[in-house]
């Protein structure tokens, strides 16, 4: 019997683009929770079987549209954070890039898509450290691309 080759949360990592031809990522040190969510929407149709139209219909899906969003956490370096603010407050999407830290072998390589923020929330407590939470949408396509 073998093992899965489990993934450490060192190896799943957000970057943010820093522009540039070719496209530059920039490791997002600050974000220490990483949610990436893909959503399929379906519209349903109840389907009667044709040949027995007593029996009681099936629902068929039909899907119709993908998405996906995610949410960042972690604690806030007031000089790292200023990126995730400007992305905040951008009118445009900025291009972020997940990564799974593997070879392709076994299973690595990158997602990436252009995110809206809907949120960006700063929490302290009790003089603690500054946190921040961040809540986004994907604008577009996410592209898987495998390790190389």
């Amino acid at each position: 019997m073998s093992s899965p080759d489990l993934l450490a949360g060192n190896r799943f990592r957000v970057l943010r683009s820093a522009g540039g031809a070719p496209e530059t990522f920039t490791f997002l040190c600050i974000a220490q929770t990483k949610t990436l969510t893909q959503t399929n929407t379906f519209e349903d149709a109840t389907v009667p079987d044709c040949d027995t139209p007593l029996a009681i219909p099936n629902r068929k899906s039909i899907l119709t549209s993908r998405g996906w969003s995610g949410r960042l956490a972690g604690v806030a370096d007031a000089k790292r954070f200023q990126d995730l603010q400007a992305d905040a407050n951008a009118e445009t999407p900025h291009r972020y890039q997940f990564l799974i830290d593997k070879s392709a072998a076994q299973g690595g390589g990158t997602y990436t898509g252009a995110v809206f923020f809907e949120s960006l929330e700063l929490t302290s407590q009790n003089n603690g450290l500054v946190n921040f939470t961040a809540q986004f949408r994907g604008d577009d396509a996410l592209t898987w691309a495998a390790a190389a």
